[in-house]
């Protein structure tokens, strides 16, 4: 089954992160080749001018400094139909004591409560992300104390920051409602849609998955983010409206690019190779007889198309493995298309 939901929650998170990074949002589209919409900018823009000074600074210091739009945006994602007030109340009735281990258990999620497993979990998440997402350890040891103190400035903060966020809503609810249309129509054929551009992005198999819930944010204008439910039989995606343009130019070239690679003898090696076992890039280089800047470019090519996926093996060394699945459904899509 496919069905969507209305994301009040990630909507109000979101607008936060847009707020605080727009610089930052600006160059991370440009490299999907798209920009920030003028009515989104213009929202964003309206909340710049009508929150307050003060407000603006303790956000900054509660995402830039203690990271904690990681957790936030865990429990949003958790509950996306959650109005803007009831997020900040959930948060709430975590207390004051308790926000230090809500930290670990919502976001950080270590293997064990020990503090060695804690280490080892917030170093892997540093490892692999390109922009830094949680505190350092040394950071965290001293969040542990500070935590009761940042628990009333965060809920403090994010009930003043609402009532700006409201002066907005209205609109985003109406971008909401405009947008949705194109995207329940691709819901409508539920095969097909299981294999479109927005489903092969995701990793690994998708045969369990009885539920998709697509949750669509309006001012998380060109994301696309998985989360699937511990049993693995339901999937919430969140998808921004923005990329709506993404997808069509995707479709269009997606199966030739994914051919083009499969013809280049290399490439087809490589996506080979890492289907038998864990590959990094040295060893391609050194099977392959190629400079490591040849490989690295390769590589690059492979991971834009998923053809590869990254993955951690002996600590924090960086492996490749092929995206089988993915490429499964891409066939299958391919298929499907001809016998139409």
């Amino acid at each position: 089954m496919v069905k969507s939901i209305r994301v009040k929650s990630l909507d109000f998170v979101f607008s936060i992160n847009r707020l605080l990074g727009g610089h930052e949002f600006k160059k991370e589209i440009k490299k999907i080749g798209v920009a920030p919409s003028e009515e989104i900018e213009a929202l964003i823009e309206e909340l710049s001018s009508k929150v307050s000074m003060r407000v603006s600074e303790d956000l900054k210091l509660l995402f830039k400094k203690y990271y904690l739009d990681s957790l936030i945006y865990n429990l949003a994602v958790k509950h996306p139909e959650l109005p803007p007030r009831e997020l900040i109340a959930l948060i709430e009735d975590i207390g004051a004591d308790q926000f230090y281990e809500a930290y670990i258990t919502e976001f950080v999620r270590p293997a064990e409560s020990t503090e060695a497993s804690i280490k080892e979990r917030i170093e892997s998440l540093i490892e692999n992300n390109t922009t830094q997402i949680v505190m350092s350890y040394s950071q965290l040891k001293k969040f542990k104390h500070e935590a009761p103190e940042i628990f009333k400035l965060c809920v403090n903060t994010l009930k003043s920051y609402v009532e700006t966020y409201e002066l907005i809503e209205e609109r985003v609810i109406k971008i909401y409602n405009r947008e949705i249309v194109w995207l329940e129509a691709d819901m409508v054929d539920e095969n097909r849609f299981r294999n479109s551009y927005l489903m092969i992005q995701l990793e690994g198999e998708t045969d369990a998955i009885k539920e998709i819930t697509v949750c669509m944010t309006v001012l998380g204008e060109y994301v696309l983010m998985y989360s699937i439910h511990k049993s693995h039989q339901s999937l919430n995606m969140i998808v921004g409206f923005g990329m709506k343009k993404v997808i069509s130019e995707k479709e269009k070239t997606i199966e030739q690019e994914v051919f083009k690679s499969l013809g280049d003898p290399t490439k087809l090696l490589m996506i080979q190779m890492a289907s038998k076992e864990p590959v990094c890039a040295k060893d391609y280089a050194d099977r392959l007889k190629l400079s490591k800047a040849t490989i690295s470019h390769h590589i690059s090519i492979l991971l834009g198309l998923r053809l590869l996926s990254l993955s951690l093996q002996e600590g924090k060394k960086m492996y490749y493995i092929t995206n089988i699945e993915m490429i499964k459904r891409l066939f299958d899509n391919f298929i499907n298309d001809l016998e139409q």
